[in-house]
């Protein structure tokens, strides 16, 4: 397969002479979904949703990538979390799943790698609207070395929806609180913040990068994500249920204050 004219592999430099799942097939048959119908979309606050035309999962490719990223570390990265993983995104959630997660944490560098290689090539799948999250060289480069940018952290939860489901959200919008001024959606203009968000059925993951401000959490019903990347929580919290993927992605608050170097513009 010759590359295309002029695309280089985000992670490398070289001909993008590959295509890359999304999602793989090796994850998407354990989680159960081979012929999963998947809608790619785009949500921007005040306007009319749009939507492309439903496809299978298995098509949700992305040709950026070469051969010798794609069938190494990449792959390795698959297997991997299939290994560590495998039962937590399995139809039914397993009744051993807190040991399953307590025992991510000594290899969170590996989980964190992958989720930033997934979202890289998420945002290469995905429709960019007005604010679209575009990963620089700075960052892509660096990846298959297992290097993430700073400020990172990771989250996982656990979605109490009964309906099957394999998908993302990437977006640059985060929820604010600016000293005391109520809460309000507002969206990272510059540089590389993000927030991305993974479903495999019951297991929800999020990695994401804010400017300087604290993370916290809003919480409805005593909710509180697994922190697992960069510094684990001590223990795992008693209450790690979300309703569905969107009030997971809701649930983050940066709480941040005027002319600070870490603002939100």
């Amino acid at each position: 397969m010759n590359g295309d004219s002029g695309r280089c592999c985000v992670f490398c430099g070289f001909s993008a002479d590959s295509k890359e799942h999304v999602f793989s097939k090796r994850l998407c048959k354990r989680a159960g979904a081979v012929k999963y119908p998947v809608i790619a979309g785009l949500s921007v606050e005040g306007q009319e949703n749009v939507t492309r035309k439903e496809h299978q999962i298995e098509a949700v490719q992305v040709r950026h990538v070469c051969a010798t990223c794609n069938n190494t570390w990449m792959n390795d990265l698959e297997a991997w979390v299939e290994l560590r993983l495998g039962f937590l995104i399995e139809p039914q959630w397993p009744n051993l799943a807190l040991p399953m997660i307590e025992a991510l944490k000594p290899e969170r560098n590996k989980l964190a790698q992958w989720l930033m290689k997934t979202a890289v090539m998420f945002s290469h799948a995905s429709l960019q609207g007005e604010h679209p999250v575009k990963f620089s060289q700075a960052v892509t480069r660096k990846i298959k070395d297992g290097i993430l940018p700073e400020n990172c952290w990771i989250d996982l939860a656990f979605s109490k929806s009964v309906l099957s489901a394999v998908g993302g959200t990437l977006t640059r919008h985060f929820y604010v609180k600016n000293g005391s001024q109520p809460i309000q959606s507002q969206v990272i203009k510059s540089g590389d913040g993000f927030k991305f968000i993974v479903q495999f059925n019951h297991l929800l993951l999020r990695i994401a990068q804010a400017p300087s401000a604290n993370v916290t959490y809003q919480s409805q019903q005593g909710e509180i994500p697994v922190r697992l990347y960069p510094t684990p929580n001590p223990r795992t919290p008693d209450n790690l249920a979300y309703d569905d993927i969107m009030k997971f992605e809701r649930s983050v608050i940066l709480e941040t204050w005027k002319d600070c170097p870490g603002n939100i513009t």
